[in-house]
């Protein structure tokens, strides 16, 4: 599930408002240092102002050949 796949922690409010953006969005395991990468490193996922950004570039990863490959 997107609650145990990518957000291990407690929820956060960031976690709660990018939730709400990218709807259900799971990782493969390749796939999930991308994802940490960009939750935990970026501009956009770490300002509040941004997180709509943060949302539309972890859904655009999960869209992206790299994590739909199975």
């Amino acid at each position: 599930s997107l609650s145990s796949e990518i957000f291990p922690r407690e929820s956060s409010l960031k976690d709660k408002f990018i939730k709400h953006f990218t709807g259900p969005v799971t990782f493969s395991s390749e796939c999930s240092k991308h994802f940490h990468r960009l939750y935990h490193n970026t501009r956009d996922c770490s300002t509040p102002a941004y997180y709509k950004r943060c949302a539309r570039l972890l859904t655009r990863l999960a869209m992206s050949p790299l994590c739909t490959q199975s």
